[in-house]
């Protein structure tokens, strides 16, 4: 499995934090290893320099598709700015000795950085004008530099003079200029429509936990989203284990899609109709409801790593399961 993180989504009501739905969301990535997300932002937490995570960033487009190309995080608001400050405390502690505070685990990688006036004398005070966001945005009014920055350093490596062109951010959303050869866990922004949960639950109790966190239990209605679907699992999970057997919990994952009302009536969790579509592949010959393996018929969906369905039991199974981000 990949050592990167995704990091939460965190819910925002009337511009405060849902506190309820944070907590949700701590428990639905609790077991990932090394890999949370939000709806808007992806944190990885494997340490590199600034320029390796601007490329992994560029190269990351779960949602977006191959043709695009992606970027480090755009933080132009509060509300981003208080999901990656969460992020980094799920991914790593906050350390509280003053000692501690420039530690690489402290910081992560944002998409903000200097682009003009980099020659001969350099003014510290902060212009937004010299500054640009990964994706070629330029910086609005909002910011939240640490006091005294940024304070624009210069340093010499092996002869090469280094200027503090790059900015982090902390465990208290603040942010700081530095060195682009430092190493830190980075954030993109993500496109993606899925956070995905390694915690084996079933269908039910998997349900909930989507709902606890402000999303849904996910759906997948067409061929563009059975590969993202496919590409997520591969992040959050980790690929398909060729040495396990094909119906293990680690090779399926839970959908929203049900046939609980009425047998072959499949629904999505809102009430929905789960409109089959080319490419939706049932691992034969299911849908089969297969009633004689137990008590109960088969009315819930499973997708598997390798992007076919199947019809399984809702309390029988436990497995990983997939949240759909809202309005997507």
């Amino acid at each position: 499995m990949r050592v990167f993180a995704l990091l939460a989504l965190v819910a925002v009501v009337s511009g405060e934090v849902n506190m309820a739905q944070l907590r949700g969301l701590k428990r639905l990535l609790k077991n990932m290893d090394g890999v949370y997300a939000t709806c808007n932002i992806i944190l990885f937490s494997e340490m590199v320099d600034f320029n390796t995570a601007d490329e992994r960033c560029r190269n990351f487009d779960i949602g977006s598709g191959s043709d695009h190309v992606g970027n480090l995080a755009t933080v132009n608001d509060d509300e981003k700015n208080e999901d990656l400050k969460t992020l980094l405390k799920l991914a790593y502690k906050t350390k509280t000795e003053k000692s501690q505070k420039w530690d690489a685990d402290q910081w992560v990688w944002a998409g903000l950085r200097k682009v003009k006036n980099n020659v001969g004398k350099i003014s510290t005070a902060y212009n937004a004008d010299d500054w640009n966001w990964a994706n070629g945005e330029t910086p609005t009014d909002f910011h939240k530099w640490m006091k005294a920055m940024p304070d624009q350093r210069t340093k010499k490596v092996n002869g090469v003079k280094y200027y503090q062109n790059q900015m982090r951010i902390n465990h208290h959303g603040r942010w700081d200029d530095t060195f682009v050869y430092k190493e830190h866990p980075y954030a993109c922004d993500y496109q993606g429509k899925y956070i995905l949960s390694a915690n084996h639950k079933n269908w039910h109790m998997a349900k909930e936990d989507c709902e606890a966190a402000g999303l849904t239990l996910a759906k997948v209605r067409n061929a563009a989203e059975v590969e993202e679907m496919k590409a997520a699992a591969r992040y959050f999970l980790g690929p398909r284990d060729e040495s396990k057997r094909v119906f293990d919990y680690e090779n399926w994952l839970w959908l929203g899609g049900n046939d609980m009302e009425e047998e072959g009536a499949w629904k999505w969790t809102d009430g929905s109709e789960v409109e089959m579509f080319d490419g939706m592949e049932w691992r034969a010959p299911n849908p089969d409801n297969a009633e004689y393996i137990g008590d109960r018929g088969q009315d819930v969906m499973a997708f598997s790593k390798w992007g076919q369905f199947d019809d399984s039991f809702d309390m029988k199974r436990k497995r990983p399961f997939a949240c759909q981000c809202p309005g997507t």
